[in-house]
């Protein structure tokens, strides 16, 4: 039952809309029905005792020669009249309601006293004795009317069975039985397309209302997903109704905060960065001066890996990733031309030829996370296999290594800025540790990811994927 309920708030909301409704109409219809059943009921039985009336007045007032040919004349498929000299009919000992409001209408009708009136109202025909609960036809219902009441009508439309006995003004009785077809079922043709026609119209209006009040949701959806990529991206138009404008109005404004944060801390340590090479430059100036040669060299490789921590440090809160313009470009030309650079830079990369892979990125900041990723493999695993991937929606490029690989509770944690795991990956040295972290922040840029899994032979596979 869960796989037919629809996972999405815009199915959701079109089923309890067509289920409520449909449901308001069933019962509507229902209640509708009893009520017009009611009325249709007692307008049947006060047409055939209008009928009856009639029919007595005239042959009570015509002289008794006559009466036979009247008699005839009147005779329908619906209503039998017989002339006796007793009623023969026996009152009912509980008078239907109906009943009741037909005697007194007929009484009136005729000015007959008390007890010159006999009514009794009788149900449709129940099915013959050894056939219980079979399902009869309109033609097997006819049939059996002659069972169900001798001598009345056996060719009327199936309902209540009126018989009445009126005594004439000479003392003989008038008997009459006649047909009060039944009213419209509730399922009847006309309800049906009724119901129909409410189904069609509940489901168009509300694909249309629902589509219309899901649509800013959606655009919320692509706005954020956007934002994780992009934070300058215009703001959204503040439209719709009042709670959309209010939502949109604060996802503005925290698009902009979050903008004003990432520009303030760029500016700041920019400004650190600019401050620090001051000092550092006196400091290699300094260490000129130095006459212990062995001590020089200790002082100016430190000067020099602090200028490599300034500058990796300053890239990375740059985030050159969200600068640069997307463009088309050919994902295996651009991977390939990077491998045979540093291949002949004399670096061990090999790369797996494919077909061309055309997909929307930032060719500068995904070559520098391609390299990133590249370097790490040749440096801690001695040698690096590329290779580009895609399928309908995504892209991948996969590097693998022969090293030692990185513990499973560290495959994650090495993303982290200026976090290192040198005793997992080889007794080289290391860098400042943010290569790892520009790789992930170049695949959130792309709305990609990137993810690091030892291989099972040995070595490890780092993993870059983004949406093409």
């Amino acid at each position: 039952m869960r796989r037919l309920f629809p996972k999405s708030f815009f199915g959701q909301t079109v089923l309890v809309l067509l289920v409520g409704l449909t449901i308001s109409h069933l019962v509507s219809m229902a209640i509708y029905s009893s009520d017009r059943t009611e009325i249709l009921a007692l307008s049947g039985g006060e047409e055939t005792a209008r009928r009856i009336a009639a029919i007595a007045r005239l042959v009570d007032q015509v002289p008794p020669e006559w009466r036979g040919r009247i008699l005839e004349t009147v005779q329908s498929p619906t209503l039998r009249v017989t002339l006796t000299g007793n009623s023969g009919l026996v009152p009912e000992t509980a008078e239907d309601w109906r009943g009741g409001l037909i005697r007194r209408f007929l009484a009136r009708e005729i000015q007959a006293a008390e007890g010159d009136v006999i009514i009794r109202l009788e149900g449709p025909p129940e099915p013959p004795r050894g056939q219980p609960g079979m399902m009869m036809g309109p033609l097997q219902r006819h049939m059996h009317m002659g069972w169900f009441s001798t001598g009345m009508v056996e060719d009327w439309p199936v309902g209540a069975a009126l018989r009445a006995s009126v005594r004439l003004g000479d003392g003989q009785w008038l008997t009459f039985g006649a047909a009060i077809p039944d009213p419209p079922h509730l399922w009847s043709a006309p309800a049906v397309l009724s119901l129909g026609l409410m189904i069609v119209t509940v489901i168009v209006f509300s694909l249309w209302a629902v589509r219309r009040l899901t649509g800013p949701i959606r655009t919320f959806a692509e706005a954020a997903d956007r934002l994780g990529r992009d934070v300058k991206a215009p703001p959204l138009a503040e439209t719709g109704p009042i709670e959309i404008r209010r939502a949109t109005r604060a996802f503005n404004g925290m698009q902009a905060r979050l903008r004003r944060l990432v520009e303030n801390r760029t500016r700041m340590l920019a400004a650190v960065s600019h401050d620090l090479r001051t000092p550092i430059t006196q400091l290699r100036l300094r260490a000129e001066f130095i006459e212990d040669a062995e001590e020089q060299a200790k002082t100016l490789a430190t000067l020099k890996e602090m200028e490599a921590m300034i500058a990796s440090t300053l890239t990375f809160a740059r985030d050159d990733a969200l600068t640069e313009a997307p463009r088309m470009v050919d994902l295996v030309a651009l991977v390939e031309s990077l491998c045979d650079d540093l291949a002949d830079a004399g670096k061990p990369v090999s790369f797996a030829a494919a077909e061309k892979v055309a997909v929307a990125c930032r060719p500068a900041a995904l070559k520098r996370a391609v390299a990133n990723l590249i370097e790490n493999a040749v440096k801690y695993g001695g040698a690096a296999r590329v290779s580009v991937g895609a399928d309908a929606g995504d892209v991948r490029i996969v590097i693998e290594d022969d090293g030692p690989g990185i513990p499973p509770d560290e495959l994650e944690n090495v993303f982290a800025p200026f976090y290192r795991v040198e005793k997992s990956r080889g007794a080289g040295p290391g860098g400042v540790g943010l290569g790892l972290s520009i790789v992930r922040a170049v695949a959130d840029a792309h709305g990609g990811h990137v993810r690091l899994e030892n291989r099972d032979g040995g070595g490890l596979s780092a993993i870059l994927e983004f949406p093409r």
